[in-house]
Parts: C-alpha cells; sequence; structure tokens
C-alpha cells in the first residue's frame, strides 16, 4: 500500500492535507479530502498511474470537499482518454 500526503491550499483558509492511498499491486486509489488544488492532486495521480476509485470526504468542511467536483471531473475525463 502507498499513502501520501499532500497539502493543499485552499485559499483564505490556508492550507489543509489531502491523502492518497493505493494498492501498488492494482493502481486502484482512493483520494481523501481533496480541498483545492486539484492540479496537484491529478499531477500525483499521474505519477502513481492512479486508478481512481474512491473519493473519501472524512467530514463536509469546504477545506475537506472544495476540490471534489473537479477532481471526479478530471478524473473521468482521463479515464476515458486512456
Amino acid at each position: 500500500m502507498i499513502l501520501k500526503r499532500i497539502k493543499v491550499n485552499v485559499g483564505s483558509v490556508g492550507e489543509t492535507n489531502c491523502y492518497i492511498v493505493q494498492c501498488e499491486e492494482t493502481k486502484e486509489t482512493m483520494v481523501i479530502d481533496p480541498g483545492a488544488d486539484v492540479d496537484k492532486i491529478i499531477e500525483m495521480l499521474d505519477a502513481l498511474h492512479a486508478k481512481v476509485k474512491y473519493i473519501l470526504l472524512t467530514h463536509c468542511h469546504g477545506d475537506h470537499i472544495g476540490g471534489v467536483n473537479e477532481l471526479k471531473q478530471k478524473v473521468r475525463r482521463k479515464s476515458f482518454n486512456s
């Protein structure tokens, strides 16, 4: 299992943590709390050759959920183009 922590900038709130958990064998991946900086998250997912299967939110504060829709859209587009 691979666990990565990414500090993401969420504007006036500052930074928060986003986590990526991946099975090394299947590359199936879960992104936890994608608050913002979606391009930074995508960059890490690309480096890991990730197959995003889940997006998990620990709670519904804006600094933890702010990037969900954008991440979902970008991951969906990538999976159809690969």
